[in-house]
């Protein structure tokens, strides 16, 4: 388990703006708009905040309770409470039987070498990506892992690198099939990534990781709670709610609320619009054969 001043000191690292003030951890998320480094970092409204030659268009955070907050984030949460006695049993019974079957055929270990796998991880987030694309549900582009690749490698080499991480995978055949990303923070659990190989579906290589990863939660008397991303579209979110992940709201103080809001939905209207320019770029045009050979 990772403290929030361990954390903050490893986004520094990885090139985050950060700076402590008031006794918390702050990254520059935006030009002089700041969030906890530790973005689910809860504490009461008024008793800390960022510089303020840092946050001249605000700042926002996590509240103990809902009468502190002006807005609430969304959040896929398993709380102590549901997680207590977490097993085979607390599941719906055909999500019971699938796992047993996984748990059968996926062998669900660590991956102790992450640098050493990474050509393995592209495939299975390239395979999961073209996925999702055919389905509409993608947020990611397939030139992450194909043009932009070296620079996903550089990024990936430099996240294995950090302590306190955990990466997961499911073999099928002695074969990566699927891996999950996890970390802990001051008792609160985060899942931060699950993929999983479109060929290796029918082994339900993501069953055995998510029971698993769960399992190993439960047994931990330190962790308080799990955040497994926000809902998204129903199936996902069904998905979820059958390892008992529900849909909450997180209270949240924002000192510029509204500023807020028009920002979000900005960036929302920015990102449809360069999706959309994405989608309808025509494909690059093929290059004449030289009629050479090539390694």
């Amino acid at each position: 388990m990772l403290t929030e001043a361990q954390y903050a000191e490893q986004q520094r690292r990885l090139g985050r703006r950060l700076h402590e003030h008031d006794g918390v951890w702050w990254e520059e998320i935006r030009r002089f708009y700041c969030k906890p480094a530790f973005v689910y970092k809860a504490f009461d409204r008024g008793s800390a905040r960022p510089a303020r030659s840092r946050s001249w268009l605000g700042y926002s955070h996590p509240v103990p309770d809902a009468g502190q907050a002006n807005r609430f984030l969304p959040v896929m949460a398993l709380p102590r409470e549901r997680l207590d006695g977490f097993g085979l049993p607390a599941l719906p019974q055909k999500k019971r039987n699938q796992v047993r079957r996984a748990l059968e055929r996926c062998e669900v270990r660590p991956l102790a070498d992450v640098a050493a796998r990474l050509e393995r991880l592209r495939e299975i987030n390239l395979s999961q990506v073209r996925r999702h694309d055919q389905g509409g549900g993608s947020e990611v582009s397939a030139r992450r892992y194909t043009a932009e690749a070296e620079a996903w490698r550089e990024q990936m080499r430099s996240e294995a690198a950090l302590e306190g991480r955990e990466w997961w995978g499911a073999f099928v055949d002695g074969v990566l099939a699927a891996y999950l990303r996890t970390f802990q923070v001051d008792g609160i659990r985060i899942i931060q990534q699950a993929k999983a190989d479109t060929e290796q579906l029918k082994a339900c290589p993501m069953d055995a990781l998510y029971f698993t990863v769960l399992s190993h939660a439960a047994a931990d008397p330190a962790c308080r709670i799990l955040f497994n991303g926000r809902p998204q579209h129903p199936s996902l979110n069904h998905y979820k709610e059958q390892f008992l992940f529900r849909a909450d709201e997180l209270p949240y103080y924002s000192s510029h609320a509204g500023l807020v809001e028009l920002g979000k939905r900005a960036l929302r209207l920015r990102q449809r619009f360069c999706r959309a320019l994405r989608k309808a770029a025509p494909p690059p045009a093929a290059e004449p054969d030289s009629g050479e050979t090539g390694s």
